[in-house]
């Protein structure tokens, strides 16, 4: 039974509402809604129990698919209708696109990856960026994942190369091929790691073809056309968009939702590459996508998958089933080398092994160090005094750019001693004594998408003078940086700490890393992971051992029945 303190006005509603609905005053029926309502709260996209209590409580009511009522009991599992829908679909239309698509020349297609992916110099070590690129020529969708610095833009890069050498022989027209995130932030990024690996294929590839591959990126939101007011966009099954090849990074920010209906909106030729962490948290909304399409196991390849890659020149050892034919795992970090402090604790955290976690903090003390008695309230000052002073002071405005993506605070909560609120606050003190509304060198984030203005929920800007000396808020772009009067600024605030979930999609040199000073429901292995790698040199924890313990021990598990879905379950009810 639920406890009482935890339903919400919502919750109530939505069982008061669906007991009416099938005429049924059961109080088990009325709990187990409550249940289903938190748990979408929660981020799952459907209760799930292993042992049959769930069963038992719905027996008799008209839940199956074709009953065609609000609630769906699927696999054991009780979804509100438009979710199981969004499930089923989005399992179909990645089957289908998972079937082998035939190369018109193989021999080419060989000849492409060996110039594009050179073999390591050890003999045993597997090539895994020539296998992903092997995997997105054989299928028509394709999941890149790995840790940061493992090189997934790089590899994306040569296997855009490789399959528009292969496909656009055979094209009667210009392949269309475009590259998305869930966040600006994430597509500008993606886009200037894109750009910086088609300088080193000068020479290797036909201008022509290096001409096709973008140097910019969109939004998923925009790439789809909202539409104001309505949870639906502009492209769909009925209006697809034209595009050959699409790109998303850093799918693990992608719910449930918006991955259907970006599907929906997909021309049948059309091939898609999901590229992102699996490690990292999953989206905010219902659904953890990636991680149901690359669970965290040795890759997988069914017999013929093997012969096809076979007769690309990639010789692997037979798998063990499950077998997922579409997923490669890049497993050697470029930015975190064995000896690499970061690299290390990372490891040992999504190993969840805490106490081995913590001791690299004592092994590794260039890269990792630990504030744990200090007062915030110190820290906060000499954080303030060595990075973003510097920003206050710098001589030009891509100088204080420069200096802003040095180093960024962290926080597990918005609200709390130890949260951004309260962090911002205590900074915007120390910095802005005059109490100016805004003033020069104050980083903002944009915490609202406004497509008129091209300006997107988490897009970062500063405050900076022009020629004449007002104050604008200014936005790097791929051509520079361009001003917005402060007075037409969307909804935002200021920004020398950051949640966490608002830090996907970015690096910085330096992080800080501040843990609440009470346990929390929400400090996972995940947070923490994600949170520690987006340090690229040194990370800085401020926190208690026992909180740091508690966040490793702590997993984030959403229920979904994708997987199965996708292994060809069918329904068992």
């Amino acid at each position: 039974m639920p406890d009482p303190a935890d339903i919400s006005a919502l919750d109530q509603a939505l069982a008061d509402q669906l007991c009416a609905w099938y005429g049924c005053d059961r109080v088990d029926f009325h709990d187990t809604v409550i249940d289903l309502s938190q748990a979408l709260q929660q981020g799952h996209s459907c209760l799930h129990r292993d042992d049959h209590t769930l069963a038992q409580k719905l027996e008799g009511l008209p839940l199956a698919p074709q009953d065609a009522t609000p609630l769906v009991f699927d696999q054991n599992r009780l979804y509100l209708r438009r979710y199981w829908q969004f499930e089923t679909e989005l399992a179909a239309a990645l089957r289908q696109r998972t079937r082998p698509t035939p190369l018109a020349d193989i021999p080419q297609a060989r000849q492409c990856l060996d110039q594009l992916f050179a073999d390591p110099v050890e003999p045993s070590q597997t090539n895994w960026q020539k296998i992903a690129a092997a995997n997105a020529l054989l299928q028509g969708f394709s999941v890149i994942v790995g840790g940061p610095g493992t090189g997934k833009t790089y590899t994306v890069t040569r296997l855009l190369a490789c399959l528009m050498t292969c496909l656009q022989s055979t094209a009667s027209v210009p392949l269309v091929v475009k590259m998305a995130a869930p966040t600006g932030k994430a597509a500008q990024r993606l886009a200037e790691s894109v750009a910086l690996a088609k300088t080193q294929l000068q020479g290797l590839v036909d201008p022509a073809i290096l001409d096709l591959i973008p140097d910019q990126g969109q939004t998923l939101h925009r790439l789809l056309g909202v539409i104001p007011r309505s949870l639906q966009f502009r492209h769909q099954q009925n209006n697809p968009l034209a595009l050959d090849i699409l790109v998303v990074d850093e799918s693990s920010m992608i719910d449930l939702p918006l991955m259907t209906r970006l599907f929906r909106a997909l021309p049948p030729q059309c091939r898609v590459i999901l590229l992102g962490d699996a490690n990292q948290l999953p989206s905010v909304a219902a659904g953890s996508v990636l991680a149901d399409l690359a669970p965290a196991s040795p890759p997988s390849y069914s017999a013929a998958h093997l012969q096809r890659l076979e007769s690309l020149g990639i010789s692997l050892p037979r798998s063990e089933p499950p077998c997922r034919d579409y997923v490669t795992w890049l497993q050697q970090s470029r930015r975190f080398d064995d000896d690499s402090g970061i690299g290390q604790l990372a490891q040992r955290l999504l190993l969840g092994q805490a106490q081995a976690s913590l001791d690299c903090f004592k092994n590794y003390p260039q890269a990792l160090a630990w504030r744990a008695t200090e007062p915030l309230h110190t820290a906060l000052t000499e954080w303030a005094q060595t990075f973003y002073r510097p920003v206050q002071e710098a001589d030009c405005l891509a100088t204080a750019f420069e200096q802003l993506g040095r180093f960024r605070i962290l926080c597990a909560t918005r609200t709390g001693a130890r949260g951004v609120e309260a962090i911002n606050r205590q900074l915007v003190q120390q910095l802005n004594p005059s109490g100016q509304t805004f003033f020069a060198g104050q980083p903002l984030m944009i915490t609202r998408n406004q497509y008129d203005l091209g300006l997107f929920n988490g897009d970062i800007g500063l405050i900076w003078p022009d020629d004449q000396g007002q104050l604008f808020a200014w936005f790097p772009t791929p051509q520079g940086f361009r001003p917005l009067a402060t007075a037409r600024l969307p909804e935002h605030e200021t920004v020398y700490a950051m949640t966490i979930h608002k830090t996907q999609g970015s690096e910085f040199d330096q992080v800080a890393l501040v843990l609440p000073d009470q346990p929390q429901a929400l400090l996972s292995r995940e947070l923490l992971y994600t949170g520690l790698t987006r340090a690229k040199h040194k990370l800085t924890l401020c926190g208690s051992e026992s909180i740091w313990r508690n966040g490793v021990e702590q997993r984030i598990q959403r229920h979904s029945g994708l997987s199965l879905r996708l292994a060809g379950v069918e329904t068992n009810t």
